[in-house]
């Protein structure tokens, strides 16, 4: 199940970065939205990497030729919070105020980094041989507390990213912008899924805790299919608001 979802979220990755580098580079010129159209390239950009390190057959031969256990593991976990932090990034910058944007922008990235600065030490400690940081080995508490810190932090920033996407979706709605209002819509769905998947993981790390854990096999197929529908999803709503956003800059042009 992971090598067929992973495997198909590395091809939409891959397509929306080009797309994303593309845009970019096209309005290489304009002022506005720089970090937007930045943040964007780069999240499309380490999802891609993120969702690779993910597909089993790529997992191992990462792991054969660094010699490391769970290296891809890290790797993803890591693409991770930086895909939702420059999502982040992205939103706020297309959402907020001036006057507030250098706070919010720093709010976010502080964030991320003790997310991150939380994760690692409890990965040294943790990781081994036999040990893997999956919902499989959540018997061990490192693994438990490291993926509980993973998944908060997912839940958190996809929770902020469907209200940011939903209430952009709301205002281009009145402007009549269809595209823009169909990609944002996608997005905010898809930022949900991304609640659910975080949901569905830590619903099993805490009822195991508790003693009377949901099946793990059903677990290992309904985290991996959500979190691919989020992946997915997300990097076409974005993509639609991105074509939307051009045409109707289009329109505003050949009016004027």
């Amino acid at each position: 199940m992971d090598g067929i979802v992973f495997g198909l979220c590395t091809l939409f990755g891959l397509t929306g970065t080009l797309l994303s580098a593309r845009e970019a580079w096209r309005q290489r010129d304009r002022n506005d939205y720089r970090i937007a159209r930045a943040a964007r390239t780069i999240a499309f950009g380490v999802c891609t990497l993120g969702v690779l390190l993910a597909v089993p057959a790529v997992e191992t031969a990462i792991e054969s030729a660094t010699g490391m256990n769970n290296a891809a593991k890290i790797g993803a976990h890591i693409c991770a919070v930086l895909w939702c932090g420059s999502l982040q990034l992205m939103l706020v910058d297309w959402s907020y105020n001036r006057e507030v944007l250098t706070a919010s922008l720093y709010a976010r990235v502080a964030f991320a980094v003790c997310v991150l600065a939380a994760m690692l030490p409890l990965f040294i400690a943790t990781t081994s041989e036999t040990i893997e940081f999956t919902t499989a080995h959540s018997a061990t508490p490192g693994v438990t507390v490291y993926l509980m810190v993973y998944l908060a932090y997912v839940a958190v920033t996809c929770g902020e990213i469907a209200f940011l996407c939903s209430g952009m979706a709301l205002s281009a709605r009145r402007g009549g912008h269809t595209w823009t209002v169909r990609g944002l819509t996608m997005s905010a769905l898809a930022a949900l899924l991304g609640v659910a998947y975080a949901l569905s993981k830590g619903s099993y790390l805490v009822t195991r805790y508790l003693g009377h854990p949901w099946p793990l096999e059903a677990e290992e197929v309904v985290s991996p299919v959500l979190a691919g529908l989020a992946v997915v999803a997300l990097i076409t709503g974005l993509t639609m608001s991105m074509v939307g956003r051009r045409i109707a800059g289009r329109k505003v042009a050949s009016v004027a």
